[in-house]
């Protein structure tokens, strides 16, 4: 059964978000402030989501029209534990964004991201995603009406061996029940503890590609390296990159909320997926910079080992089949477009 858009008889089509302070929940409400979309025909509120030791009670009424905050606790026993069920009845969705980091290590060296992946780091990149969805699942379950619920997962799940001129690009319909890889595995297990939900609500997985902003992920590490002048190939330079910008990462989200016919995987990338010498040789240009000191694949796999080996000298080729299909245009649909807007607009 599809949730309705709008379900309630609010006048805000009301949004809950985790991961309200992340990159990507962070584009997403600059996009709705800047460009003020109504789904269902209602403005957009936003209530984020902050964990808390308990589900907080407020009231969340038509009086209440700005962004404010609610804690819910992902750790309750009872699903009416987990958000203050008066609260719930009066979100019309949830989009939840929050999990652990899974480019930086444990300890005071961390964010280093050097040979991240020990099994207490990859259980906690596990556990931060797939406990907090259960809990959000039985939320929404123990609702009276439906809820649409996007859960954010990752082009990770189509593997890591997608090379240039080796593999056609892989979109919603492939089987990805055997593709290589921990993000891949991670993906399967987070797609997969959503199902239940699905029963009564509309659900959709999106499976975001890298997300192109300078303030965080991937680029927002890069940046300030190829600014001094000490960017390069990695690897062989041959392995795809499944992009988007922040802008349009935000843009998607919203179709996606204000349109029913998606569920189930959705390709949150740009169409033109690039090479990683691609990439290199486009953010040299757009920020006037010589990209001549390559990372040898030798090298990633000693500081970084089995993460570098997937995210950084593997690569991943998906096309976002459904989301053209279903009239979503792109504003950065190239690399070089991309890596503009993130240079130029702070999101």
């Amino acid at each position: 059964m599809a949730a309705p858009l709008g379900g309630n008889d609010s006048k805000f089509y009301t949004i809950g978000l985790t991961g309200a302070s992340g990159l990507v929940g962070t584009a997403l409400q600059d996009e709705l402030a800047r460009s003020a979309p109504k789904i269902a025909g209602k403005p957009v509120r936003i209530v984020q989501l902050k964990r808390g030791p308990s589900a907080e009670s407020k009231d969340i009424g038509d009086e209440s029209t700005s962004t404010f905050s609610l804690a819910w606790n992902p750790m309750a026993e009872s699903p009416n534990e987990v958000i203050d069920p008066s609260a719930l009845a009066q979100m019309d969705a949830i989009v939840h964004l929050s999990g652990e980091n899974v480019a930086t290590g444990l300890g005071p060296l961390g964010f280093l991201g050097i040979r991240p992946w020990t099994p207490e780091k990859k259980q906690e990149i596990l556990d931060s995603r797939l406990k907090t969805t259960e809990a959000l699942v039985s939320a929404i379950n123990a609702k009276s009406s439906p809820t649409t619920m996007l859960v954010a997962s990752g082009i990770g799940v189509y593997g890591y061996d997608y090379n240039e001129g080796e593999k056609e690009a892989a979109d919603e319909t492939m089987d990805v029940s055997q593709t290589p890889g921990f993000l891949a595995e991670m993906a399967r297990l987070w797609e997969q503890v959503t199902q239940p939900a699905s029963k009564k609500n509309r659900v959709v997985n999106m499976r975001f590609g890298v997300v192109m902003s300078k303030n965080g992920g991937a680029l927002g590490k890069l940046y300030p390296i190829f600014f001094l002048g000490g960017g390069g190939n990695v690897g062989s330079g041959r392995q795809y990159l499944s992009f988007i910008s922040a802008r349009d990462i935000a843009r998607a989200i919203v179709h996606c909320l204000d349109t029913p016919s998606l569920k189930g995987p959705v390709n949150l990338c740009a169409p033109e997926p690039c090479t990683n010498a691609e990439f290199t040789k486009s953010l040299g240009k757009v920020i006037s910079r010589p990209t001549l000191l390559p990372l040898p694949g030798f090298a990633v796999s000693a500081l970084f080992g089995e993460m570098g080996e997937e995210m950084l000298l593997g690569g991943v080729r998906a096309k976002p089949t459904k989301l053209l299909q279903s009239g979503f245009q792109f504003r950065h649909p190239t690399i070089e477009q991309a890596l503009k807007s993130a240079v130029e607009e702070n999101i």
